[in-house]
C-alpha cells in the first residue's frame, strides 16, 4: 500500500511540474488552429470573390479598361486559342504569338472573321533565348497593349514591372482542361465540371481579369489547389503522377 501511495505522490508531482509546459503546448496548439482555421477562411473567401461574384454582375467592359489590344501567347490551340477568342468576343484586338506561323496565320483569320476584331501575329519560340524579345517588342510598340497573357513566372515579373502603367499581366496556372493532351480519356471527359473544354474554362478566366494576376482560372481548379496546399506534398505528387501515366497510356493506346 505504501508503494502505491509512494507512486501517486510521484505521479501528482510530475504532473504539477509539468502542468506548465502542458499549457504552453495548448497555447500553441490553439495558435496554430486558429491561424490554420483563418487561413482556411480567407481562402474560401477568395475562391468566392475571384469566380463567383464577378459573375453575379454585368460583364466588364474590358476596352475601356485595360485598352484595345490584348497579346495571348501559345495561341493557336487549347487554352491559348480559347483565351484569344474570349478576349475577341468582348471586342479587343488580338496579338498572337506562338512558334508555327502557318497556325498563327489560321487562327488570326479564324479571329477576325468571326468577331470583327483587328489581329496581329508574332513568331516566336521562347526556348530559343533572348533574342526573340527584341522583335516582339518592336511589334508591339506602336500598339495599346493593355492585358498579356505569358507562362507563370514571366508573367508575374512582368506584372511586378508593368502593373504602374496600367498593363495587366495575367499569369494562368490551370489543372486539367480538356484541350489535345486530356482529349483521349473517358474518365476525365466524364467530368466537364472538373476538367473543362478550353472554351468553358477561358470564359471563366477572363472573367476574373482585374481580379486576380495569378489564378487557377477556374472555380473548380482552384479548390483542387487549395487541396493541394494542405496536402503532404508527396502524396499530391503520387496522385498527379498516376493521372499522368493513366493518360499518357491511354493516349499511347489511341494512336497505336
Amino acid at each position: 500500500m505504501a508503494a502505491v501511495d509512494s507512486f501517486y505522490l510521484l505521479y501528482r508531482e510530475i504532473a504539477r511540474s509539468c502542468n506548465c509546459y502542458m499549457e504552453a503546448l495548448a497555447l500553441v496548439g490553439a495558435w496554430y488552429t486558429a491561424r490554420k482555421s483563418i487561413t482556411v477562411i480567407c481562402d474560401f473567401y477568395s475562391l468566392i470573390r475571384l469566380h463567383f461574384i464577378p459573375r453575379l454582375g454585368s460583364r466588364a467592359d474590358l476596352i475601356k479598361q485595360y485598352g484595345r489590344w490584348a497579346v495571348v501567347s501559345g495561341a493557336t490551340d487549347g487554352i491559348g486559342k480559347a483565351y484569344a477568342e474570349e478576349l475577341a468576343s468582348r471586342g479587343l484586338n488580338i496579338i498572337l504569338i506562338s512558334r508555327n506561323e502557318e497556325k498563327l496565320q489560321v487562327v488570326a483569320k479564324d479571329i477576325a472573321d468571326t468577331y470583327k476584331v483587328e489581329t496581329d501575329i508574332i513568331v516566336a519560340d521562347f526556348s530559343s533565348g533572348r533574342e526573340i524579345y527584341l522583335p516582339i517588342r518592336e511589334a508591339l510598340k506602336d500598339k495599346d497593349v493593355g492585358i498579356l497573357a505569358y507562362l507563370d513566372h514571366f508573367s508575374r515579373a512582368l506584372q511586378y514591372e508593368y502593373a504602374s502603367k496600367g498593363i495587366f499581366v495575367q499569369s494562368l496556372i490551370p489543372f486539367y482542361v480538356a484541350t489535345s493532351m486530356t482529349a483521349p480519356s473517358n474518365f476525365l471527359h466524364r467530368c466537364s465540371w472538373l476538367v473543362p473544354s478550353p472554351k468553358v474554362y477561358a470564359h471563366h478566366a477572363v472573367s476574373t481579369l482585374g481580379i486576380s494576376k495569378r489564378t487557377t482560372g477556374y472555380w473548380s481548379h482552384s479548390i483542387q489547389f487549395l487541396f493541394a496546399q494542405y496536402m503532404p506534398e508527396w502524396l499530391w505528387v503520387w496522385g498527379a503522377n498516376i493521372l499522368n501515366r493513366s493518360l499518357r497510356k491511354e493516349a499511347l493506346s489511341c494512336t497505336a
